[in-house]
Formats: structure tokens, sequence, C-alpha cells
């Protein structure tokens, strides 16, 4: 019970030991806000603000802002529709192999961008699967090709975020409805439609702004200027032209049109928040029909037939004489252990900084005049969505390269990118289970003057599957990365995904396609040890 502003039963919130514990939080969201600051700064220091108008003038501009928002509103609009019903189908159907699509889910959202598009261009390129088997030809490269690939990242990525919404329905909601003869339309129209959206406008932001923001699928489906996007234009002005000014413009002209669209989605989005009593939801059997089975079928038909078909694909070169004489090359391991040097620390670091927004937010929600901060808090960490990571990339370059440190930093600047950018999935991961325990046993903590590493251990047990999560997917975001690298890779830092671009440009398609085996074949099973070493053995599946 709380007494006052400052005391739950003479305890007080604010304390000498509160403060000093909070201090690492507090030092690793600052150094975080820090090192995008300097960033900026250094980017800035090297524009011409006089010349930013002649580029507003420019139609080339408009059109590249005009494709940037209409490909990015097609592909989420797409990703939500299809995921609403798949959500609706995981929560009410249990069938074999549903563990394993749901991990398929999981992955397919990291999944290395240069290797599900390979596998895409196995399904549905000119010589595809798809041309093969049924004689149909997809427009692969253009908008076709790149809402495929958009819907194939994000239609998994919003089902997982639909089925955390579907958590915060309470038991007694399902019981009820099972009491009262619900079929399956009215439960989804009276019970399940209120939390999914809840949900909704936080998933459009979040796959909105991936999908503005991306740049592998563009820049390889594309097929040319027509389809470009805002990211291509400001590689090209990095890459080719070394235009930090037009870069600059470009990068800040992003970020203002993926923040007025994210106030104004948040502003008429209404509050999620989360049923302190959760902590595992009964099921209750909804009442069944013909029409709902066939819904479901379709529902998973189509989710399985987008998701699937381009990751067998990708295993198809298995089975190829090359793929052995490939395993063979010393270029290839070289790839793995770069790779694995940068994926790792930079996992690491991201989820450091996840745990250090976590505990902040933490922190703010126990003290009623700070209870407006945490939203906020994780606002800041997702808002680097909204900022192109080859531009931090360059403006901390140009930063590292200002106090004396050259080409030597190209390695951190990459490991540190990679680390921010994979903080809103880290953040995804965490803070609901944070959020969750913290609402159960704050009152608790405060009354018996448990503190910081003292909590940690006793909820460890109920929170790891998503410190799991949050470690798998920065560790896989970082091995697939191929933006920064493609920026700052060298003779000596090449990871898999460029070595993999660097075969695909020279034509050594098959010798490619067996390094993407490689490159998938090592997420998969870092994502497997990351889930049972920190997740632990999971006894069943809940949804």
């Amino acid at each position: 019970m709380v007494r006052g502003n400052n005391s739950i039963k003479g305890v007080k919130l604010f304390s000498f030991r509160a403060i000093k514990g909070l201090l690492p939080a507090l030092l690793g969201v600052g150094f975080f806000l820090l090192i995008g600051a300097a960033s900026l700064v250094a980017l800035l220091r090297y524009s011409e603000l006089n010349s930013w108008f002649g580029y507003i003038q420019q139609p080339y501009l408009w059109r590249l802002v005009r494709f940037s928002l209409w490909q990015a509103l097609l592909s989420s609009g797409i990703s939500l529709l299809i995921a609403i019903p798949v959500a609706s189908c995981l929560v009410h159907r249990q069938f074999y192999g549903k563990a394993v699509l749901l991990q398929l889910f999981s992955v397919s959202m990291v999944v290395p961008t240069i290797v599900a598009i390979l596998g895409l261009v196995v399904v549905y390129g000119r010589t595809g699967w798809l041309n093969q088997l049924f004689g149909v030809d997809v427009p692969l490269y253009g908008l076709v090709g790149i809402l495929l690939a958009h819907v194939f990242f994000n239609m998994p990525l919003a089902v997982r975020l639909f089925l955390q919404g579907y958590d915060l329905i309470p038991s007694g909601q399902w019981r009820q409805a099972s009491q009262l003869g619900f079929s399956r339309w009215a439960a989804f129209r009276w019970i399940e439609w209120h939390y999914i959206k809840k949900v909704l406008p936080g998933a459009f932001v979040l796959i909105f702004m991936l999908c503005f923001s991306s740049f592998a699928v563009v820049l390889s489906l594309g097929g040319g200027p027509k389809f470009s996007t805002l990211e291509v234009a400001i590689y090209q002005a990095l890459r080719f032209d070394f235009d930090l000014n037009k870069a600059s413009f470009l990068a800040l002209l992003q970020v203002f049109i993926c923040t007025f669209f994210a106030v104004l989605v948040y502003r008429i989005a209404p509050v999620n928040r989360q049923d302190v009593s959760l902590l595992a939801v009964r099921s209750y059997v909804i009442k069944d029909s013909c029409l709902a089975r066939s819904a479901d079928c379709l529902a998973l038909l189509g989710a399985f037939i987008l998701v699937v078909p381009p990751f067998l694909a990708i295993f198809d070169p298995i089975f190829s004489p090359i793929f052995f004489k490939t395993l063979g090359s010393v270029s290839l391991w070289s790839a793995v252990i770069v790779s694995l040097q940068i994926a790792v620390p930079a996992a690491l670091v991201s989820l450091w900084l996840g745990v250090c927004f976590g505990v902040l937010a933490r922190f703010c929600m126990a003290r009623p005049y700070l209870a407006f901060l945490p939203n906020k808090i994780e606002h800041l960490g997702n808002m680097i969505l909204m900022v192109p990571g080859l531009v931090i990339a360059t403006g901390l370059f140009l930063f590292l390269r200002d106090l004396g440190w050259g080409m030597q930093s190209s390695y951190w600047v990459v490991v540190w990118v990679n680390a921010v950018m994979a903080l809103p999935f880290v953040l995804r991961s965490l803070m609901p289970a944070m959020y969750q325990q913290e609402r159960r046993f704050r009152n608790v903590y405060l009354s018996l003057g448990v503190h910081f590493w003292s909590r940690w251990c006793l909820e460890w047990s109920l929170i790891r599957t998503s410190v799991a999560q949050a470690f798998g997917y920065a560790l896989l975001l970082s091995l697939g990365d191929m933006g920064v690298i493609a920026l700052f890779g060298s003779q000596g830092l090449v990871s898999l995904p460029l070595y993999l671009f660097q075969l695909i440009g020279s034509y050594r398609l098959e010798e490619g396609a067996c390094v993407a085996v490689v490159l998938i074949s090592l997420c998969l099973i870092l994502f497997y040890c990351s889930s049972r070493v920190i997740g632990g053995v999971s006894k069943r599946v809940k949804y």
C-alpha cells in the first residue's frame, strides 16, 4: 500500500542505496545518449546547411520520399493483416510442428537479409520453384519483391507481438467466453480485438520504421532508381560520393518522417497496460465450427507458404558437390570468425544497454511522480530505428577520427552500431517481463529491502526466457548485418554476409548459396544454444 509519495509502509522510495544501485544503469543510458549525440554533432560539423534548400527543390528527392512511404505502408499493412488471423489460430489450435513453426517465426525475424533474399530468389525468381512447378512468373525485382521480402521478415514479428498481446487477456475472460458458448468470431470480436488493438499501433510503428529504413532488401530487389528509398540514397551518398552534407540532410529528413509517424500513431493509440495478476494464463475451450477451422487452415497455410519455402530453398545447395568444396575454403572460415567477433560483443553490449533501460524504467515505475517516464525511456531506446545505421556509423567514425583514431576504430564502430540497432528488439523482449515482475513484487521488495542484484537472483527463473530471446535476437541481427559492414568492410574485416555479397557480386552464385547455408546454420545453432543455455529447457510450448 503506497503511503504518501515517498514511502511504502515506512520504506523510503528514494535512498542513497537505491540511487547508488541505479548508477550503473544511469551510466549505461548516459553513455548511449552521449555516443549518439557525439556522432550526430560530428556529422553536422561536415554539413553545409545553406545548400539543404537546393536538395528540397529536387524532384528526385520527393520521388524517393513517396516510394519510401508507399512501400513501408504497404509492407506494414500486409504484414499486420496476415499476422492477426495467424496469431489467433496459434492461440486456439494445437497441432504437430507448432513449436517448430514458432521457432521458425522467431528466427525469420532476424535471419540475415542477404540469405533470405537468396531464398526468395530461388523460390520466386525467373527460374525459381514457382515458375518451374506452376509456370507463374513473379516480377521479383521491383515493388513486388520488396513487399515479399518485407512480409517474410515482418509478418512473423507481428505474430510474436500479437501473441504478447494475447498474454494480457485474463483467464476470467476466456472462462466466461467458454461458459457462455462464444463462437470464435464472437470471442475475437468481444475479447481478442480489444487487446489486439492495443498492440496494433506499436507493432505498426515498429514494422513501418523497419521497412522505411530497409536497406539490403531495397538494394538487392529494388531493380533500379525507380524503386530506391531514402536509406539507399544515404548509402550512395556516403559510399560512392562521400557527400556528408547530402547524407546528413537525407538522414535528418528520414528521422523527421519517422518521428512524425511515431508521434501521430502513439497520440491516437490506447494505453497498453499489463495485468499484474498474470503469470500463466489458463486456456479454456472456445466453441469450434467448420467455418473457424477453415479460416484457421487458410491463415496457417498462407503463413506457411510465405515463410517455409524460402527457408527450404536456402538449404537446397547442401546436396550439391560444391558445398563440401566450399567448406574447405579458408576465406569462409575467416569470415565466420570475423562474424562471431562482431556478433558476440555486439549482442552482449545490446543486452547490457537493454538491462540498463529496463532497470531505469522499473525504478521510475515505483515512484508515483516518475510514473510517466517508463514509456518515454522505452521509446528513447526505440528511437534508434528512426536513425539510419549508416549515418550513426559514419558520425561515430568521424568523431573517433577527430580524436585521433582512424581506420583502426572501424571494428568498434561496427560492433557499437550493431549493438544499438538491435536495442529495440532487445527492449521488446525484455521490458514486458521486467514490467510484470516489478508490478507483481514491487511492494514486497520495498518492504523487505530487496535491491538490485538480489532482485535479479529472485526473478531469474521468471525472466531468463526473455533474456535468452533478447540475446538471441541481438546475436542474429549482428551476425546478419549487411549495412554497416558494407560501409566499413575491408580486407581484414569481411564478415559472412559481406563475403556472401562479394561472391554474388562476382557471379559465383553456387558458391554464394553454399555460404548462405553456413550462415543460416550458424544462426540456427547460436539461437538454439542461446535459448537452451540462457533460457533453460522449456517443458511445453504455450502457443
